[in-house]
C-alpha cells in the first residue's frame, strides 16, 4: 500500500474519531446545563420556602425544614457534579483540539507526499522523453 493511501486511511480514522469526541463534549454540555436548570429550579423552591411567610404549626415547620435541607443536600450534589463535568468537557475539548491539530499534519504530509510523487512522476516523464528524444536523433 502506498504512503499517500495510508496517510488517507490515518486521515479519516482520525476525522471518526473527533466525531465521537465532538458527541462526547456535546452530550458532556447537554448533561451540564441540565445540571444547572435543576440547580437553578432548587434555589427557586428554596427561596419560596424561605420566604413564605403564612403560619404554620410544628409539624409542618419541621417537615419543611427537612424539605428544605434535603433540597440543600441535592443542590451540593449537583454543584459537584457541574463542577466535574466542566472538567470532563474541557479535557474532552482539549482531546477533541489534539484530534484536529493530527488531521491537518496529516493533511500537511499528504500534499508533501503527493506533492513528491507527481514530482517523480513528472521527472522520470521527462527523462523518458529525453531518452526517446536521443535514441531519435531529435
Amino acid at each position: 500500500m502506498s504512503k499517500l493511501k495510508i496517510l488517507k486511511l490515518l486521515r479519516k480514522k482520525e476525522i471518526i474519531s473527533r466525531q465521537s469526541a465532538s458527541n462526547v463534549v456535546e452530550k458532556l454540555d447537554a448533561e451540564l446545563e441540565k445540571c444547572k436548570r435543576v440547580t437553578r429550579d432548587i434555589d427557586e423552591i428554596a427561596h419560596q420556602k424561605t420566604t413564605s411567610l403564612e403560619k404554620s404549626n410544628c409539624y409542618s415547620f419541621q417537615s419543611e425544614r427537612q424539605l428544605l435541607l434535603k433540597l440543600m443536600e441535592q443542590k451540593e450534589i449537583l454543584v459537584n457534579r457541574q463542577e466535574f463535568l466542566t472538567d470532563e468537557k474541557q479535557s474532552a475539548t482539549w482531546q477533541l483540539s489534539k484530534i484536529q491539530k493530527k488531521i491537518e499534519s496529516l493533511e500537511n504530509v499528504s500534499k508533501k507526499t503527493e506533492i513528491k510523487a507527481r514530482t517523480k512522476k513528472l521527472d522520470a516523464w521527462e527523462e523518458h522523453q529525453l531518452t526517446y528524444l536521443k535514441l531519435n536523433g531529435v
